[in-house]
């Protein structure tokens, strides 16, 4: 076969040609269309969310129940005596300051009072008697040791002194008279005489210096010591008299104060709560007609100008509340109402649950309310958002964007080419928002829900958005952070 009849064109050739050009066209359309749609996944709008640049303000809930700062409960100033309640203002009424509480019956005091006020006029009788004995023994020893007694001690010892003299006088006249008598001037009677006289002096001296001694040495001192005794006796008894008398004035004082303090006021305004009758069996609140003694309560006042939350915190989530923080707390009781509050005590020690020892231990965080409601209640159950930190600038998405995977935190960001799960460190959250520290950059889309789970429809994927959202805003602060 010639070169020519090569080249000459064969036209069966020709449609085959034309029909492979128009089937690889077809594929090549094919291939296009499926690249496109492979590139530009079909994802709503609505389940997705774009990573953004803002400010944040990191909250950390804490649930407790409402408390008083302080509370006061009132009891029977009675002590160990029963008395019956006969007035009781009603349960739940707001006090002031100064309002009346109780009434306890004081029929029995009353009488008590009156034989109280017998014994001080008695007492007060029998100190007036005690008085003036005390008086009469002491003008007693005055008159022993100055008065009638010092005189007969100065007249004895007086006539001692004139006896001795007279002793002297006439011991000088007869020792005269002695040479006269040798001399012949005197007669011996004469002299005997004066002799006599000498003796008879003598004698009378001497007895006079033996009175003298019994008077100052025994006589005098046994007096002036019996007068003594019976002062200090009297002294003793006017002094047990006197104590006596203050005794049944301090009594009659506290039975009048008792009488009194059976009005029970309050000391501070608050909330009338019943204590429980401790007597009654089955157990029931205090109530009019009920006899009771000290050691039983009345009525507590909770002071609800002065409110508590009282919450705890995990031990991951303790370094980051500190005493001063503010705060916003809701009441379940009242939804709509929000309430500033500030931190006042954070616990110190960890503490578990008795009946779940190996449960995550805990710390107590107590929270002051900086203006309470008037409609709250004690032991209502409060939630207080903690401010914990700010930040300023950073890459915020929302808490239903973050996932769970193998304990580590992941997003679904929606890419040109598919959805990629990448893992993702964050740093604060608060009740909506997560801070994003590494994985995720300004103005990428996230998915809201896991892509990998199976939607039930449009019910459905808005369920598990919301369930997702309220997860995130209790988990996001237990996640990894910075």
């Amino acid at each position: 076969m010639s070169i020519a009849q090569i080249m000459k064109p064969n036209p069966g050739a020709r449609i085959h040609i034309r029909k492979f050009a128009i089937a690889a066209a077809a594929i090549a359309v094919c291939l296009l269309a499926g690249t496109a749609v492979w590139r530009n996944p079909v994802v709503d709008s609505a389940l997705t969310a774009v990573a953004g640049r803002g400010d944040l303000t990191a909250q950390l809930t804490v649930t407790g129940v409402l408390r008083p700062a302080q509370s006061i409960t009132y009891r029977s100033p009675l002590g160990g005596r029963e008395a019956e309640i006969i007035e009781l203002v009603p349960e739940g009424t707001r006090v002031g300051e100064g309002d009346l509480l109780v009434r306890l019956d004081t029929t029995e005091l009353q009488r008590e009072v009156e034989r109280g006020r017998q014994d001080v006029r008695q007492s007060a009788l029998e100190l007036q008697v005690a008085e003036i004995e005390r008086r009469e023994a002491e003008a007693a020893l005055a008159g022993v040791s100055d008065g009638e007694g010092a005189l007969s001690v100065d007249e004895i010892r007086t006539r001692l002194q004139i006896a001795e003299k007279r002793v002297d006088r006439l011991r000088r006249e007869h020792e005269q008279l002695a040479p006269l008598f040798e001399k012949g001037y005197i007669t011996r009677d004469e002299l005997k005489r004066t002799a006599d006289e000498l003796e008879q002096s003598e004698q009378e001296a001497a007895l006079a210096r033996r009175r003298a001694d019994v008077v100052t040495k025994l006589s005098h001192p046994h007096e002036r010591q019996r007068a003594s005794l019976l002062l200090a006796q009297k002294q003793s008894a006017l002094e047990s008299t006197r104590a006596k008398a203050a005794d049944a004035t301090a009594r009659l004082k506290l039975l009048r104060q008792q009488v009194d303090e059976c009005r029970i006021y309050a000391r501070r305004a608050g909330l009338v709560v019943y204590e429980e009758f401790l007597s009654a069996n089955p157990r029931r609140k205090i109530r009019a007609g009920d006899r009771v003694t000290g050691s039983q309560g009345i009525v507590t006042i909770p002071e609800v100008s002065r409110m508590l939350v009282e919450g705890s915190v995990s031990e991951p989530e303790v370094h980051r509340v500190r005493r001063g923080q503010t705060a916003l707390v809701r009441v379940e009781a009242f939804p709509d109402l929000r309430l500033t509050a500030r931190v006042v005590r954070v616990g110190s020690l960890a503490r578990s649950s008795a009946d779940r020892p190996f449960d995550d231990k805990r710390f107590d965080v107590i929270v002051e309310l900086d203006s309470p409601a008037p409609e709250l209640l004690p032991e209502m159950s409060a939630r207080a958002d903690l401010i914990v930190g700010t930040r300023s600038g950073v890459v915020l998405l929302p808490s239903s964007a973050i996932f769970d995977e193998q304990g580590e935190p992941v997003v679904h960001v929606v890419r040109t080419y598919g959805v990629e799960t990448r893992p993702v460190e964050v740093g604060e959250s608060s009740e909506t928002l997560v801070e994003i520290v590494h994985g995720v950059n300004e103005g990428e889309r996230v998915m809201l829900i896991d892509p990998g789970r199976s939607a039930t429809g449009p019910a459905g994927s808005a369920a598990g958005r919301t369930d997702r959202g309220r997860a995130g805003s209790r988990e996001a602060p237990n996640l990894r952070r910075r």
